[in-house]
């Protein structure tokens, strides 16, 4: 039986609780076999995705808490990390997965679920892809395609600071306060036995993948490629990435298909809880509504996104900006 190689790095530093498994994604794509690797940060941190603005992180604010950043090759936005979260990744041959995205993921996440439930922890991948509990996501994912080599990473999260979370994303105090009610909701730990958990991932993606787990470390080409990446990482030009226009609508993803948006359009500003595509609660600002402004906000609640722009046409020329500020979202799984 072809083998899965199995690493587990322990505690280790943030930079290398990013850099080891993106240089394990070079090893597989380079001709290594499938890994599936452990790490936990030894001190907490911030990661920024690969395709984000530098600006949606507050950096002051990271600075201020002594929080490193760093951007991975990975999609998502500005995310926390601890030293209370258990990492995972497994990588494959990109020949191994299936091409499309939401059966990889299925086939990728779904050891996983099972490695939830082997340590008692009643998990469920749902129709968004989320690994949950009820309503909340109890594991963060996220997948690419480094080379040629594809990579899932998601973790065990024994405790989670909600507004530590919120607190390093760059957004106006009243809609940071939004992101934490609805992190609350629908973000959740599971302070599960971490050893027991890996054992049951290993025996789960053995299984699932029909390899043979073997222990096993990082090659010398790895090993070069890690400093690499190492400094790579470090660098400033790799952090701030490529400069991208301030499109004036913030949103942030709490799960799939949760959202808090914060859009401006001239004078108008509008700031939305959605869930399952529908406004949840809405605040909303034009110096034309003349004390409109509750009567939009009841209005907009339960309201489908796509429906925003009828809805608001009734409030004459302020509606209509409010509907081009929210207009600007872009609500992606």
């Amino acid at each position: 039986m072809p083998e899965l190689r199995v690493i587990d790095f322990g505690r280790v530093s943030a930079l290398r609780s990013q850099t080891l498994w993106h240089a394990l994604a070079y090893g597989v794509s380079a001709g290594g076999p499938p890994t599936l690797s452990f790490m936990r940060p030894s001190r907490p941190y911030v990661g920024l995705g690969y395709h984000r603005r530098l600006e949606e992180a507050d950096m002051d604010a990271c600075r201020e808490a002594g929080l490193p950043v760093f951007r991975r090759m990975v999609g998502g936005g500005v995310v926390y990390l601890d030293e209370h979260q258990q990492f995972f990744q497994i990588c494959l041959p990109v020949e191994d997965v299936p091409r499309s995205r939401e059966q990889a993921l299925r086939r990728l996440l779904r050891p996983a679920v099972e490695a939830f439930r082997a340590v008692g922890v009643p998990a469920a991948l749902d129709d968004d892809l989320e690994i949950v509990v009820g309503e909340a996501k109890i594991c963060g994912h996220g997948a690419a395609q480094i080379d040629d080599a594809v990579v899932v990473v998601g973790n065990l999260i024994e405790r989670f600071d909600h507004t530590a979370a919120a607190r390093v994303l760059a957004l106006p105090d009243e809609v940071r306060a939004e992101v934490v009610r609805l992190m609350e909701r629908f973000v959740a730990a599971t302070p599960a036995d971490s050893a027991a958990f890996r054992t049951a991932a290993v025996d789960a993606y053995g299984e699932a993948l029909e390899l043979e787990p073997k222990g096993g470390w990082l090659t010398a080409y790895e090993r070069d490629r890690l400093l690499e990446i190492d400094g790579r990482f470090l660098s400033q030009a790799w952090l701030r990435g490529p400069q991208r226009l301030d499109p004036k609508c913030s949103q942030v993803k709490v799960r799939a298909g949760v959202f808090v948006v914060c859009a401006e359009y001239e004078r108008s500003r509008a700031v939305a809880a959605v869930v399952g595509g529908r406004i949840e609660r809405a605040r909303v600002s034009d110096p034309e509504l003349n004390g409109a402004g509750a009567a939009v906000e009841d209005r907009l609640a339960g309201v489908a996104m796509t429906d925003v722009g009828d809805v608001l046409d009734g409030f004459g020329a302020p509606g209509r900006r409010l509907a081009a500020a929210l207009a600007k979202t872009r609500l992606v799984l």
